[in-house]
């Protein structure tokens, strides 16, 4: 029987004691370790860092003018042994800390860039901004700051530059005087005491986003304007922050005349109607955007606001008409 024994023992493989998918060797061979399912028996799990570090911020361009592109907002997170950290930023306003801007980016993967998109609607004012970052892992530990990573930085934001007022030369200057009207010497529009306005006032003067297109008369308020020539009225509407009450004259001797910031409900011709030379047509006032009781005169070539019409200056025909 033992010796039965001997023969089956070393019948047995060298290592079959060993556990399964490991490999034995003799004469000093290391031994490799079983592995399932990619983790080693044994091996050592690294104890997750107890806080979240911000490694990298970076805000691009740092300085930028008011209502343009609001700078980009990227960030790397790092935090052994997790996956994902919740993030958000904040950007507050200096010197108060005053919030402006809130943005919520969930659970983001660490050891990656990622770009924080502003909200829609945000506009940063002239200052300076703080931008900070808050991070919360799943244990709830919040972001470590030092000194090298403190996952803050600063935004400035320089006031736009004012657009450069156009300079205008005087009409005399740019433009031929114009020819008379064909139709012979018209009616002065105002039917009452008037005074011509200075340099502000006359045709080309310069505005904030455009040229002045016509001459300002000036007059007590309630003065009757009157057709220059005969006509049918082609338009008369009004406009809150501009022309106020207006209207335009399609006249005979083939120009349009075009009358604004007449008194409120004065007008006293409808689109379509015909008028004589020296009809009433509506009274002077100050509606729209004016700063007192005047009549914004306009002759148009060609046509008001149509192609190939434009607007000639004024003040010699009205120095014509003018009562002697």
């Amino acid at each position: 029987m033992a010796a039965a024994l001997a023969a089956l023992a070393a019948s047995v493989p060298v290592g079959l004691g060993a556990a399964p998918g490991s490999q034995a060797a003799t004469g000093g061979a290391t031994t490799r370790s079983h592995s399932n399912g990619g983790a080693r028996f044994g091996a050592t799990v690294p104890r997750p860092a107890k806080q979240p570090q911000v490694r990298w911020l970076a805000v691009s361009p740092r300085s930028v003018l008011a209502g343009s592109k609001l700078p980009r907002l990227r960030f790397r997170v790092r935090q052994r042994g997790m996956d994902r950290v919740r993030a958000r930023v904040v950007v507050l306003r200096l010197p108060r800390r005053a919030p402006v801007a809130r943005i919520s980016l969930g659970w983001v993967r660490t050891g990656r860039k990622i770009t924080a998109r502003w909200p829609k609607g945000v506009e940063l004012r002239p200052g300076r901004y703080l931008v900070r970052l808050h991070v919360k892992d799943s244990r709830g530990h919040v972001l470590r700051r030092t000194a090298l990573f403190p996952g803050r930085a600063r935004i400035v934001v320089r006031p736009a530059p004012a657009p450069a007022r156009p300079v205008i030369a005087p009409p005399s200057a740019v433009l031929p005087v114009p020819a008379a009207s064909p139709g012979g010497r018209g009616v002065f529009p105002v039917a009452g005491a008037f005074s011509i306005g200075g340099p502000d006032a006359r045709f080309g003067a310069g505005r904030t986003d455009h040229i002045h297109e016509g001459q300002d008369i000036t007059a007590a308020a309630g003065t009757p304007v009157v057709a220059p020539y005969a006509g049918v009225v082609s338009s008369t509407s009004f406009q809150a922050g501009g022309a106020g009450e207006y209207l335009v004259l399609d006249a005979a001797d083939g120009r349009d005349y075009f009358f604004a910031h007449c008194l409120r409900r004065s007008t006293a011709v409808a689109e379509g109607a015909a008028v004589a030379a020296g009809a009433p047509l509506c009274r002077v006032g100050a509606t729209g955007t004016a700063s007192g009781p005047h009549l914004h005169f306009e002759i148009w070539n060609v046509g008001w606001r149509i192609p190939g019409g434009h607007p000639i200056d004024p003040l010699p025909e009205l120095l014509a008409w003018a009562p002697r």
